[in-house]
């Protein structure tokens, strides 16, 4: 057997392979091995005719199974020599089998993407800092407080007051058209900021068990409710209990209550310690992001296209999943969103040559800069992973060992490294001081 192999600039190899008459004789005497067990030969059970009558009664019937038999070990053999690896078995055309003369293959296959990197000390990003205000822990306080709301049963005779907890039956319609079949029950709480405004003035006042009709129109812009919005409602509401709400001071017997501190500074300076700890990670994690989107903009990518279809499909699928959707084709998707496949598909491809893009350029970060990771940092992400997720760390490690997952967070605690050395190794101008609404915008992918 001989071969050449030649690269293209695409990320693919043209390979030609060159077999003897000796190779292609054997590979039709494994086929005709191979087939014998099924062959029917008058006088003979099968897998016990003679092979050379096996042969003469199957002729060149077997060529397609003795030419792949041929290219199989052909690749098997070939693999370590060839430079340029395939990342998929190569599909071949065969151009000459003869027993006689040997036999010719060529094929195109697809290598390894290819990245080649900029300067990562040439990469700039502006980091944020987040500043968190008097009013952010105060925020964060109500928050805790509401949590530790207490709830008591209102007498029949009292009336529902604009803190009140309601429990309710409730039956609805659009102007115009029928109510639902059955009603419907809830809890519904007055002052509540995602209530729409206006709504709660229908209620206030009314008792328990009364029932009581009214129309609703909701604001033209109603971002809680989309589907709502500009609409006119036909309420039918009974009140089957009401509760009323009550608070804990927020003073230094409720800071003890939440977490047995000293007092109520004690509290708010754990507390601005979180949010700086949670703002802080989320935004580092951000700017690391930002770092990559620019080593990406001054990298050089040669991607297989047929990588790139792959790919498109997992995250097609995987958003379906992610969404509750049933997993359709991408075309019948595009059909219910009333737009053309080709539009729909290249939004899901851009999405997935940005994924097969920064996964290989960790690869090459990891690669160029001698990134590797240890066993002891290893366990090290088990314990940081295990305290986020509230367990120990033995309990993740045996999980993951069920679930055969130790490949994906070996690879995911390298990667953490290699982002950490990423962040570490960009310019970085001054941060810039961000309040937490900015922030939120930032993060939620708001930001104009």
């Amino acid at each position: 057997m001989e071969f050449t192999a030649k690269k293209n600039n695409n990320a693919t190899c043209d390979l030609s392979i060159q077999f003897s008459a000796e190779e292609v004789r054997t590979a039709y005497s494994k086929a005709y091995k191979n087939a014998a067990e099924k062959v029917k030969i008058p006088g003979f059970r099968p897998g016990k005719a003679p092979l050379n009558m096996v042969e003469k009664v199957l002729g060149d019937s077997v060529m397609d199974d003795a030419a792949n038999i041929m290219l199989n070990q052909a690749m098997a053999d070939l693999f370590d020599k060839l430079e340029h690896k395939p990342i998929r078995l190569p599909q071949f055309q065969m151009e000459t089998f003869d027993k006689n003369t040997g036999a010719k293959a060529k094929a195109t296959y697809d290598t390894k993407p290819e990245v080649t990197l900029p300067k990562l000390k040439k990469i700039k990003i502006q980091p944020k800092e987040i500043k968190i205000s008097d009013a952010d822990i105060q925020k964060e306080l109500e928050g805790i407080q509401k949590n530790m709301a207490r709830n008591s049963l209102k007498e029949e005779s009292e009336p529902v007051e604009a803190a009140d907890l309601l429990e309710i039956n409730y039956k609805f319609k659009e102007t115009g058209k029928e109510y639902p079949e059955q009603s419907q029950t809830g809890k519904f709480q007055m002052g509540a900021p995602q209530n729409p405004p206006g709504f709660e003035s229908n209620l206030l006042g009314m008792k328990l068990n009364e029932t009581k009709e009214f129309t609703f129109t909701y604001p033209d812009v109603y971002p809680a409710s989309p589907e709502s919005a500009g609409k006119s409602i036909i309420y039918t509401v009974t009140v089957t209990a009401i509760y009323k709400v009550t608070y804990p001071e927020i003073n230094d017997d409720f800071a003890s209550e939440v977490d047995g501190s000293a007092n109520l500074q004690e509290l708010k300076e754990k507390t601005k310690k979180q949010l700086v700890e949670i703002f802080g990670n989320a935004l580092t994690k951000r700017a690391t992001d930002d770092a990559y989107n620019e080593i990406i903009k001054e990298s050089k990518f040669i991607i297989p296209e047929s990588l790139i279809l792959e790919e498109t499909e997992t995250v097609f699928k995987n958003f379906m999943r992610e969404f509750g959707l049933p997993v359709t084709s991408l075309s019948d998707y595009a059909k219910r969103l009333g737009k053309e496949e080709k539009e729909v598909r290249e939004s899901f491809s851009k999405a997935a040559e940005k994924r097969i893009q920064t996964y290989i350029l960790k690869q090459k970060i990891a690669d160029d800069y001698k990134i590797q990771i240890s066993d002891e940092e290893v366990e090290a992400g088990y314990e940081k992973e295990a305290q986020a997720q509230g367990i120990p760390a033995e309990t993740l490690k045996k999980e993951v060992q069920k679930q055969k997952a130790e490949t994906y967070y070996r690879d995911k605690f390298l990667f953490d490294k290699i982002d950490e050395f990423v962040y570490a190794e960009v310019e970085k101008k001054s941060p810039k001081a961000i309040s937490t609404e900015e922030a939120e915008k930032i993060l939620s992918g708001k930001e104009e």
